[in-house]
């Protein structure tokens, strides 16, 4: 994934132009577009929607700009469009903590009110349920709070947690057992893998081992990565390996230490549907 950024002077085809870095990628990819909150306005999601952009970016740097976006004449394009608001709060000193506590509330509660998906990248709010919506509001969280994450998911199994966080995030303190190791490995699928693709709109052609998806798979050596439970293999966490090898839609992108990727064979992701499935 990799976010787009249009400025005012650009064009078409220099926007078109700004994507050719990723046209040789060996891996499949899809863009998302970044903008000011200046810039939401329905003329300009309807503009990235016929682009094949259905999630947007956008920066906040006051509570004020939250109010001021014009949410009425956004929710038919939202609605129909398919589309996912993903909350940036400016990251400098000039944000105080109090203002991103006020600006991250006033975005739960209007994307809330006027029923529009989003993503937050601040997991403050993540375990407090009646913060969030359990549909609309989905959390990204950071390497602090994926154990509690983990453990929060195998407490409420069968329930929607609207948790994700790439594997490089994931830190999990299994010193002392709390589920059965299966268990855990299935835990980190979900969260890692299967919430991810789901919330930038790609399950289940990604994210899944199923019938008609991608083979996207790492394969690991288990005297390195794994320790040898009787029940069944568990994640070792206190080291770091490469794996043994990498296929990328049924190619072998790295086997036996050689890397047999071809340049331009990863393709651009369009159909993304990031409304399509409840996490």
């Amino acid at each position: 994934m990799d976010v787009l950024r249009p400025e005012s002077w650009m064009s078409s085809p220099q926007l078109a132009y700004q994507q050719t870095r990723h046209f040789n990628s060996p891996l499949d990819y899809a863009w998302h577009v970044g903008i000011e909150a200046a810039q939401m306005r329905a003329g300009t999601v309807a503009q990235y929607g016929k682009l094949g952009l259905s999630s947007i970016h956008v920066t906040i740097r006051s509570p004020e700009e939250i109010s001021a976006i014009k949410w009425e004449t956004l929710l038919q394009l939202h609605t129909s469009k398919q589309t996912v608001l993903h909350l940036h709060i400016q990251n400098d000193a000039s944000v105080k903590k109090e203002q991103r506590d006020l600006i991250r509330q006033l975005w739960l509660d209007a994307t809330r009110y006027w029923q529009v998906r989003t993503v937050i990248a601040d997991p403050q709010a993540a375990f407090e349920q009646k913060q969030y919506d359990p549909f609309l509001h989905i959390f990204r969280l950071n390497a602090e709070t994926t154990d509690r994450a983990v453990r929060y998911i195998y407490q409420r199994f069968y329930q929607s947690c609207q948790f994700a966080a790439p594997l490089q995030d994931v830190r999990i303190d299994y010193r002392r057992r709390w589920c059965p190791p299966e268990m855990l490995l299935c835990l980190l699928v979900r969260l890692a893998s299967t919430n991810v693709a789901k919330a930038i709109g790609l399950y289940p052609r990604k994210g899944s081992l199923t019938p008609g998806a991608d083979a996207d798979i790492v394969f690991l050596k288990k005297e390195n990565w794994l320790t040898k439970d009787v029940l069944s293999t568990i994640l070792n966490f206190s080291e770091i390996h490469l794996p043994t090898s990498v296929m990328s839609n049924g190619r072998w992108m790295y086997r036996n230490a050689q890397f047999s990727s071809s340049i331009g064979m990863g393709r651009r992701l369009f159909d993304t549907k990031p409304n399509a499935y409840v996490i």
